[in-house]
């Protein structure tokens, strides 16, 4: 078995930065995606300092439980030596194919992989989140972990302790499945069916990679985004390269006299065609004529499709303008949130995030917890932007009033004036 391999990477359009780390290393038959968290770059160190580890394990021979342990030691102890990188912490997904038809997964965290088998899409691994937990006891559904505020806290990752359980999965593959490892910044930003339409339409491992990252982008790329798309492929040569080799071989002759004969005839088409070649050359190469009244045919389509192509073009934009104007003001992941466009998109033109605020639901009084829930609309950025400094200003009002809140008791009663003497 072969696999062949495509990759992508992608910051997002939230992010500054990506913390997000992809190692391919078909030498060692070693695919991996880190998804890194902490402070300051941290969260890069994390990710980049995790597959670093793991490489130098799986190249010293080591199981991958063991090799994802290794990274997990040393994102901690780089953790413990820098000070500015206390608290930092990666996801790893890693795949190591083993000799025959199957590959084994070591899995710590929130990134994922799939087999994509008889055009179905399968989660290998299991998510060490919150919400996954919450979902496996029966607490929630699959759809309100989706949208959940707390979807993104993870319950187990390297770095954060000195050790670290890994979870293995051996997969077997057959000829055309396709495995794919990826991080959350795409599982929360695609659904599952059109991450197995992309890999199901997109044949080249690569390009689907490519059209996995760019479809979280296009949802909003709130998060980094990578992915690792593996194509199990047949050790044998293609189908057409067989036929070449058993059918398209002509039979050679073997006495002297047919071998002669055989090169003679063989010349003389080859110097016949070198000969027609030069004429081809040297001869001017024909003007095609159109058939009379193709031209005019033309011409009277180009003139009623100009029409339709300028209405089509002015109510597209129209459309385009009145969906991008607005702007609203609600709840994002538990944060208050500016958005670009109307509620629920118009007619294709979704809103996107313009602006997320630190300010969470228990900031708020009830009367803007209700304004918010409700999605304040305003016609233009800078009143929004007005109505979010109003609520941060409360906020900061609030938090300053609890903390200078004491309690006291009452001043004791003022003495009675001394009595003065009243004389004789």
């Amino acid at each position: 078995m072969r696999l062949l391999v495509g990759s992508a990477s992608d910051v997002g359009r939230v992010r500054e930065g990506n913390e997000d780390a992809v190692r391919v290393d078909e030498r060692l038959h070693l695919f991996a995606v880190a998804d890194g968290m902490g402070g300051h770059r941290a969260g890069e160190v994390a990710s980049a300092t995790a597959l670093e580890a793991l490489r130098a394990a799986v190249a010293a021979g080591r199981p991958i439980s063991e090799a994802i342990e290794s990274a997990n030691t040393a994102v901690f102890a780089k953790a413990h030596d820098d000070e500015n990188l206390r608290g930092m912490g990666t996801t790893l997904t890693a795949a190591v194919a083993t000799d025959g038809n199957s590959i084994v997964i070591g899995h710590v965290g929130d990134s994922r992989a799939y087999r994509f088998h008889d055009d179905e899409l399968e989660q290998i691994t299991e998510d060490h989140s919150l919400v996954e937990e919450l979902v496996r006891e029966g607490r929630l559904t699959p759809e309100q972990a989706v949208v959940h505020p707390q979807r993104s806290i993870i319950t187990r990752a390297l770095g954060v302790d000195e050790s670290v359980l890994v979870d293995v999965y051996p997969v077997d593959l057959d000829p055309g499945d396709r495995v794919l490892i990826c991080s959350d910044g795409l599982t929360t930003m695609v659904r599952e069916v059109d991450i197995a339409r992309i890999l199901r339409r997109e044949h080249d491992p690569q390009r689907a990679a490519n059209m996995l990252v760019d479809a979280a982008n296009a949802a909003g790329g709130e998060d980094n985004v990578s992915a690792v798309v593996l194509e199990a492929a047949s050790d044998d040569p293609p189908r057409g390269e067989r036929a070449d080799l058993t059918t398209a071989t002509p039979l050679v002759p073997t006495t002297p006299a047919a071998v002669d004969s055989a090169e003679a005839s063989e010349a003389e088409p080859q110097a016949d065609r070198a000969s027609d070649a030069v004429i081809d050359e040297d001869l001017p190469r024909p003007i095609r004529l159109a058939p009379r009244g193709t031209t005019r045919r033309l011409f009277r389509f180009l003139v009623w499709l100009l029409p339709v192509a300028i209405v089509v073009g002015v109510a597209v934009g129209a459309v385009a303008w009145y969906a991008r104007k607005a702007f609203f003001v609600t709840f994002d992941a538990g944060r208050v949130t500016l958005f670009r466009g109307r509620p629920g998109g118009v007619l294709g033109f979704e809103p996107t995030v313009e602006r997320r605020t630190p300010l969470r639901v228990s900031d708020l009084t009830e009367a803007d917890q209700a304004d918010v829930r409700g999605k304040k609309k305003f016609t233009d950025k800078t009143r929004a932007l007005e109505y979010l400094s109003a609520l941060q200003r409360k906020a900061d009002e609030r938090r300053a009033v609890a903390a200078t809140t004491t309690t006291t008791s009452p001043a004791p009663p003022a003495a009675p004036p001394p009595s003065t003497p009243i004389g004789p």
